[in-house]
């Protein structure tokens, strides 16, 4: 029932037609930091916006929790970066150099990945760009490892946000992400099937038409009623009405 709530509201006010609101991180301009590539290039973030638009990634190369299992995972749902794009993967830890990162890359089979480059930033630059991407990061002297989230970023050729998915979530979601920063046009909620309770609506996926379920039937019921119990008990009310009007010498 939520679902043909939330349909109805959706189209009433046109939001299927456009982009989502992205929150906060929306458009957000990242700072052009230097970066320093595995292959010895040094450039910027601008410069290297350039060409394409980059899909980024932060990750340390001493990190023994989330940061191999998170790049495997981009590795499995993305394969070759995804055209029009490049994986960027940049190490936040000022402790790593091109030595390590080129490391990481190799021990993950990711270092000849097509699409894919890897770098450092130089360490007076990382807070500015952390702080402006909203990565948390702590470090636990303990473990002399860092806490940290753990994310994608879409940037765009100006350098610009715009999407930002964090965790680790379904390989589906990811690939949805690159499709709309494309600007291809991406559902917000799954089509509705035979598996969906209280469906407001049927989709015929040979045609791509549409028609109302019986979900919406239970979803007009309250406002029927009330409509139907309102309507007869003004016929009630009715007699009683004219017989006080014909107390105070009304025509009758």
């Amino acid at each position: 029932m939520l679902a043909c709530i939330s349909g109805l509201l959706l189209i009433a006010t046109g939001i299927l037609g456009a982009q989502l609101n992205e929150g906060r991180y929306y458009l957000r301009r990242l700072p052009d930091v230097p970066l320093i590539l595995t292959d010895g290039e040094q450039t910027s973030l601008y410069r290297f916006l350039q060409h394409q638009s980059i899909l980024l990634t932060l990750f340390s190369a001493r990190c023994g929790g989330l940061c191999s299992p998170y790049l495997l995972f981009l590795k499995q749902a993305l394969g070759t970066a995804p055209e029009g794009f490049t994986v960027l993967a940049l190490s936040f830890d000022s402790r790593d150099t091109r030595s390590d990162v080129r490391a990481m890359a190799h021990r993950l089979g990711l270092a000849e990945q097509p699409g894919w480059r890897w770098g450092i930033i130089p360490p007076e630059h990382i807070p500015r760009l952390l702080t402006t991407l909203g990565y948390s990061v702590r470090y636990d002297s303990a473990r002399r490892e860092y806490d940290h989230s753990i994310v994608v970023v879409v940037i765009d050729r100006r350098g610009n946000i715009l999407r930002r998915m964090e965790g680790i979530q379904d390989a589906s979601l990811l690939k949805d992400l690159v499709r709309e920063a494309r600007g291809e046009f991406v559902l917000s909620y799954p089509l509705p099937t035979t598996e969906v309770a209280l469906r407001c609506f049927e989709l015929d996926k040979e045609t791509g038409s549409w028609r109302l379920s019986w979900g919406m039937a239970l979803l007009l019921i309250p406002p029927a009623t009330s409509f139907v119990v309102a309507v007869l008990l003004q016929l009630l009310l009715l007699p009683v009405r004219r017989a006080k009007s014909c107390q105070k010498g009304s025509a009758c």
